[in-house]
């Protein structure tokens, strides 16, 4: 998933004061990480398939498959968006992932994700925040996403972070949405 925007994926004015946590980077994903997100997209379902009584390898070429059709959803959908990395540390270790599209003045956020470890730390705060400050500065109209609704932490992150929940079209998610502060006297 190497296609993107051609917008920088950080700020690019001088003088700009939206910056991600010094141990936080975002790099483009590369057709090499691949067994990390699948890595990483196994974690996010985990909870689903706890109660299931697949033999492991079943589960395991089911979250290959749906991991699969997922990125061919997103490429599809979403085919000027930045999918990037999140690396932590001087090492540049892979934690998570970000896919944005800022392709229209309303952003959406398609994935926000990180491994089980890094999850709960403040580290996905950040992110939001790195995002609400690029859309702020980028002048964005709003940032949208969908999370699944019995995801209870990352609606309370995004609540926390100043979303406000509207009418979802689908069932199974929540669909949110922040809009940056306007300057006074702006219409």
């Amino acid at each position: 998933m190497t296609r993107g925007s051609t917008t920088p994926p950080l700020p690019c004015r001088p003088g700009s004061d939206v910056r991600l946590p010094d141990d936080l980077r975002l790099r483009p994903v590369r057709r090499a990480d691949r067994p990390f997100l699948l890595t990483l997209y196994g974690s996010v379902r985990a909870p689903e398939l706890r109660g299931c009584a697949w033999p492991e390898s079943r589960k395991q070429a089911f979250i290959a498959d749906q991991f699969r059709l997922q990125q061919a959803h997103y490429l599809a959908a979403y085919p000027a968006a930045d999918y990037w990395l999140i690396d932590r540390g001087p090492a540049t270790e892979p934690i998570g992932r970000l896919s944005l599209d800022r392709s229209r003045r309303a952003w959406h956020v398609i994935e926000l994700s990180l491994l089980p470890e890094e999850r709960g730390n403040g580290r996905g705060s950040a992110m939001i925040r790195w995002v609400q400050g690029m859309a702020e500065a980028e002048a964005a109209e709003s940032v949208a996403l969908y999370v699944a609704s019995e995801n209870v932490g990352a609606l309370r992150l995004y609540t926390r972070s100043g979303f406000g929940r509207l009418p979802s079209r689908f069932p199974t998610h929540a669909f949110l949405r922040w809009a940056p502060p306007r300057a006074s006297g702006t219409v």
